[in-house]
């Protein structure tokens, strides 16, 4: 079988799924605070996530638990049963997604379905209409099966932070953010391996994208992309209780590693027993020092970057 054929037949097994019933469990309040991961598209979310599922004891969405979206108690199970406390990610991702049935997954199919999003390439519908209350017991009955605080790492965290902060209990929240320019690079680069061409847009969009899918030129485009983005993670983060979010930067991972974990760990978990692990992390490379995409593009790049982040200062952050 391709790789096509086996997504129609997790298809087709979960629309199986979504008219047998599991029993349900008797717990309408999350015993831990679970965390959202909000960040910039090719802002690393992704490596965020696999360096904290392999240095703390914390519940996470498995490429495994993933493929059951319509029942994720079944998913919850099966990690519960084989998950092996110690795992160390490997550390590889393309473009968000992981192999290995115990990396971390975004979870498009559940997330889209609850926040009733019809189509991948959409990340914001006006006219939702939620079943929070729902959607609250099924991430319990995740929590219940594994006895963990939970972590997503999903694109609609952003674009949803209002409602996720309403109903979901005021959840913590993990603002992850990267040097802008590098992340314009990042999906420039993205786009032409992807695409095989800068004028296909790729990665989240923001609220506005009504707006910015109508910028011609894809250079200015991209750093539109970025600057909207980033202001909605800033004002996200306005809004909420100190005590609720912690800041972190891409850029901490590589000035100090082990202080940036212990952080992380304490604001997440708490859970200190298998920091150890950090040791045995490989020498991770900053992407932010990866080449330009194409220095034809780099006079027009700057100019389209003065023109939105003139006046920025990302270390003020």
């Amino acid at each position: 079988m391709d790789q096509n054929q086996i997504n129609i037949f997790f298809k087709r097994f979960n629309e199986n799924l979504r008219h047998n019933p599991i029993s349900k469990f008797d717990k309408k309040n999350f015993k831990f605070k679970p965390t959202f991961i909000v960040a910039l598209p090719r802002g690393a979310s992704t490596f965020l996530q696999q360096l904290l599922i392999s240095s703390t004891n914390i519940g996470y969405i498995s490429n495994i638990m993933a493929l059951f979206w319509e029942k994720p108690e079944l998913g919850a199970m099966l990690q519960k049963k084989f998950h092996k406390n110690g795992f160390i990610s490997s550390f590889k991702s393309q473009f968000g997604n992981t192999e290995g049935i115990f990396e971390p997954h975004e979870w498009g199919f559940f997330w889209r379905k609850w926040l009733d999003i019809k189509k991948s390439d959409q990340y914001f519908n006006k006219k939702s209409n939620i079943n929070w209350k729902d959607l609250k017991f099924e991430l319990i009955s995740i929590e219940k099966i594994l006895n963990l605080p939970l972590i997503f790492d999903t694109a609609y965290s952003n674009t949803y932070f209002d409602g996720i902060n309403k109903h979901l209990d005021q959840p913590k929240t993990i603002f992850l953010f990267r040097s802008p320019y590098s992340v314009c690079n990042s999906i420039c680069k993205a786009r032409i391996i992807k695409f095989n061409k800068l004028s296909t847009f790729y990665a989240a969009k923001p609220k506005n994208f009504n707006y910015v899918k109508r910028i011609n030129n894809p250079i200015e485009q991209i750093i539109a992309q970025v600057w909207y983005i980033l202001e909605e993670m800033l004002e996200s983060m306005s809004k909420i209780n100190k005590r609720n979010y912690i800041k972190l930067k891409y850029e901490d991972f590589f000035e100090n590693l082990n202080t940036t974990m212990e952080k992380l760990i304490n604001f997440t978990t708490n859970d200190f027993s298998l920091i150890s692990n950090v040791k045995d992390f490989p020498n991770f490379k900053n992407r932010n020092n990866i080449k330009f995409f194409d220095n034809r593009y780099k006079k027009e790049f700057d100019f389209f970057f003065n023109k939105y982040f003139k006046g920025f200062d990302y270390n003020k952050i």
